[in-house]
C-alpha cells in the first residue's frame, strides 16, 4: 500500500500537469508543437533510464533497443490497421508500442538481470548492438535502409482526433507523459520500489531475506521498457517514419548521458534532461558543428562538480535559498553565473575559430559568431577570445572560493 501523498508532492504533481497541458492553449506554430512532441518522447525515454539508475542502480545501454523496436511495431500496427480498415484509433497505438517493448523485455530481460552493476551494463550493450546489427538483415520487419513509413491520418477519428496537426500529436504525447508521471508516482513507496532500492544497496541481504534480486530487477526492467516503448511509438506517431538509426548505440548513450547529467529519477529531473537533450540535438546542432564537444565537456563538468545531477544541484540551492533567505548568497550565485557565461563565450569562440580553420577557410574569411563578424586571420580575435575565456575562468574560481564555504555551512546547518 502506498502512503498518503503529502501536500507538497500533490502540489508539484499538479504544477507538472499544468506545465504539460499549458502549450495546448498557446498559439504555437506547427514546428513548436513538433519540438514539444519530441520533448515529450525524450522525457519518457529519460524517465525509463532514470528509473533503472535511481531505483536499482542499473546502467542500461539498451533503452534505444526497446524504444526502437516499439517504434517499428507501432509503424507496422498503424499500417495494418489502415490496410484492414479496423476502427482502431492511432492515438492508442503508443500503448501497443509499450506492451510490445514489455514483451521484448520478457525475452531479453532474464538474460540481462542475472547480475547487476557492470555486468548488466555490458549485457544490455551487447543486446543493443545485436539488434542494431540484425536490423539490415531482417528487412521484412525493419524495412531495410529506407525503414518503415506510415500515415498517422489514415486511422479512425477518435474523440475528434484526426492527428492532422502537430497540436493534436502533442496532445496525445502530453496524455502519455501524464500517464508516465502517474506510473512513476504510483511506483513510489511500493514493495517493488523498496525492494529495488534494497537490491541496489545490498543484494545479498535481500536474497537472505527471501526475495530474489533477479526477479526484482526484471520487474523494474519491464516497467522501464514500457516507458521506453511509449517513447518510441510516440516518435513514430510524430515523424510517420522509423529507421534503423533509432536502434543505434548513440541513442542509448545520449539518453544515459543526459539522464545522469540531469538526475532524471524524478519527473522534473527527466524534464530537465529531456530539455537539454532536445536542445542539444535540435538547436545546438543546428548552429554549431562542435555541439558534441560541448555536450561532452558539459557532461564531464557535471560529473566532476555536480555528481548528483543538475536537478539535485537546483533542488539543494532552492532549499537553501528558502531556508536562509540570504541576499549575499543570491548575489554570489548571480556573479558565478555571469563569470561562467564569460568563460563559456570565450571558450566557445576559440572552439568555433578552430573549427573554422579546420574547414580550411581562407585567411580573409569572416566567421559570424553571436551575431558578431570575426575575421579568422586576425590575431586580435584569437587573443581576445583566449583572454575572455581565461578571465572568466579565473573570476569563476575566485567567486566559487568565496561562495563555497557559505554553501557548505548552510548545508551543514540543514
Amino acid at each position: 500500500m502506498n502512503a498518503a501523498v503529502p501536500a507538497p508532492a500533490r502540489g508539484r504533481a499538479a504544477l507538472f500537469s499544468l506545465l504539460v497541458a499549458l502549450p495546448l492553449v498557446l498559439p504555437l506554430s506547427s514546428a513548436g508543437f513538433s519540438l514539444l512532441s519530441q520533448l515529450a518522447s525524450a522525457w519518457l525515454l529519460l524517465l525509463s533510464v532514470g528509473l533503472l539508475v535511481t531505483r536499482a542502480g542499473l546502467l542500461s545501454f539498451g533503452q534505444a533497443m526497446y524504444a526502437g523496436l516499439a517504434a517499428y511495431a507501432a509503424a507496422h500496427a498503424m499500417n495494418t490497421i489502415a490496410a484492414s480498415g479496423w476502427p482502431l484509433p492511432f492515438a492508442l497505438v503508443p500503448l501497443y508500442g509499450g506492451m510490445f517493448a514489455v514483451a521484448v523485455a520478457l525475452v531479453f530481460g532474464p538474460i540481462s538481470v542475472r547480475r547487476g552493476g557492470l555486468s548488466f551494463a555490458m549485457i544490455t550493450l551487447g543486446l543493443g548492438l545485436l539488434v542494431a546489427l540484425a536490423a539490415p538483415m531482417l528487412q521484412g520487419f525493419f524495412g531495410g535502409e529506407g525503414g518503415v513509413s506510415t500515415d498517422r491520418t489514415a486511422g479512425t477519428v477518435w474523440l475528434g482526433l484526426d492527428l492532422l496537426s502537430q497540436r493534436q500529436v502533442y496532445g496525445v504525447s502530453a496524455a502519455y507523459v501524464l500517464l508516465g508521471a502517474a506510473l512513476l508516482r504510483g511506483l513510489d513507496g511500493t514493495r517493488l520500489d523498496l525492494l529495488a532500492r534494497a537490491v541496489r544497496d545490498n543484494p545479498l541481504r535481500v536474497a537472505v531475506s527471501g526475495a530474489t534480486p533477479r526477479r526484482v530487477r526484471l520487474q523494474l526492467v519491464l516497467v522501464s521498457a514500457f516507458l521506453a516503448g511509449l517513447s518510441g511509438a510516440l516518435q513514430t506517431l510524430r515523424l510517420e517514419q522509423v529507421s534503423a538509426g533509432s536502434l543505434g548505440l548513440q541513442q542509448s548513450s545520449m539518453a544515459l548521458l543526459f539522464s545522469l547529467a540531469a538526475g532524471s529519477g524524478t519527473a522534473w529531473g527527466a524534464l530537465l534532461g529531456a530539455g537539454l537533450m532536445v536542445g542539444s540535438e535540435s538547436v545546438l546542432a543546428s548552429v554549431s558543428q562542435a555541439w558534441m564537444l560541448y555536450v561532452s565537456l558539459g557532461f564531464l563538468a557535471i560529473v566532476i562538480w555536480a555528481p548528483q545531477g543538475l536537478s539535485g544541484v537546483l533542488r539543494d540551492l532552492a532549499h537553501q535559498l528558502r531556508a536562509r533567505r540570504n541576499p549575499d548568497l543570491l548575489w554570489g550565485l548571480a556573479a558565478l553565473l555571469l563569470c561562467s557565461a564569460l568563460a563559456i563565450i570565450g571558450a566557445s569562440s576559440l572552439v568555433e575559430l578552430l573549427y573554422a580553420v579546420r574547414q580550411q577557410l581562407l585567411v580573409g574569411s569572416t566567421l559570424r559568431l553571436y551575431d558578431v563578424p570575426l575575421p579568422i586571420g586576425s590575431a586580435d580575435v584569437w587573443v581576445g577570445a583566449a583572454l575572455l575565456a581565461s578571465t572568466g575562468a579565473g573570476l569563476c574560481a575566485l567567486v566559487w572560493r568565496a561562495l563555497a564555504p557559505q554553501l557548505r555551512r548552510d548545508g551543514a546547518r540543514e
